[in-house]
């Protein structure tokens, strides 16, 4: 079967944020897509007040999208825990693949908070790939 007829039509699901590191990770899903025929779907949760803006940079990443020839989906959606959508609509949607941004805030900021990478990497149905800037 090889590598290539296992990852046939991947799907993956992206975490967008507007940081380089979630830029990074569209970049690298779009690098999979295009090798494995696959399908991307990119998730941008923000919170009530911050919708006009992540408006304006979703448009941006369906033009990246558009412009890569890959199959794909963007949406945004209105939340306060990005964990927690992500790990839903992978599960719910069947992804293989969840893409996502890490910060690398440093190991108090993040026990404290709670890196969003580090809860899905520990939770996700399946795999996972954290990108550093």
């Amino acid at each position: 079967m090889g590598l290539k007829g296992m990852f046939d039509k991947i799907r993956i699901l992206v975490g967008f944020d507007e940081s380089p590191q979630s830029r990074k990770a569209v970049k690298e899903a779009i690098t999979i897509a295009k090798r494995f025929s696959g399908f991307i779907k990119v998730v941008y949760v923000c919170g009530k007040g911050m919708k006009g803006k992540a408006e304006t940079a979703v448009i941006e990443v369906k033009e990246k999208l558009k412009a890569a020839d890959v199959e794909y989906d963007v949406s945004l959606v209105i939340g306060s825990n990005p964990a927690k959508v992500l790990l839903t609509i992978a599960k719910k949607e069947n992804f293989a693949l969840i893409a996502v941004g890490s910060r690398g805030l440093g190991n108090t900021l993040s026990m404290l908070l709670g890196s969003i990478s580090k809860q899905i990497v520990v939770n996700a149905h399946c795999n996972v790939l954290v990108v550093k800037s």
